[in-house]
């Protein structure tokens, strides 16, 4: 019973993990997520941003992009992604492959609320022979 338990527990968090995740560019080439946690650092949390970037063809491709966080309507921050490499069909994503930004002037309230926008802005994919 205690499994059924924990399993069904697992099974809820996970869905509502992957519901978290929002697209923000997806084209034929690459589809780019993000979600929005609350992480500790230096003692204090704070709000961070990690995105998940898909490569959806057959060759590796490097990506330069910047996402930019508007708020209430104007920009608050921006952060650029330079030389970013992924394999065909392969995923980068969140903390471990480097793709987290924790803003300095948002709060992780701001960061969840309706008046946050966040987008992709000057996008550039090229195609590689291979990720050195």
């Amino acid at each position: 019973m205690r499994l059924i338990i924990l399993f069904t527990a697992f099974l809820l968090t996970r869905n509502i993990t992957a519901q978290d995740f929002i697209v923000a560019h997806e084209d034929e080439s690459v589809k780019i997520e993000y979600i929005i946690l609350e992480v500790k650092k230096k003692k204090k949390l704070v709000g961070e941003i990690r995105l998940i970037v898909t490569n959806k063809t057959n060759e590796y491709v490097i990506l330069d992009f910047i996402t930019s966080l508007f708020y209430e309507i104007t920009l608050a921050e921006a952060t650029q992604v330079k030389q970013l490499c992924v394999g065909p069909g392969k995923v980068k994503k969140g903390k471990v492959k480097g793709l987290f930004y924790q803003p300095e002037t948002l709060s992780y309230e701001q960061l969840i609320s309706d008046d946050l926008e966040i987008s992709i802005d000057d996008l550039e994919i090229n195609k590689v022979e291979n990720c050195k």
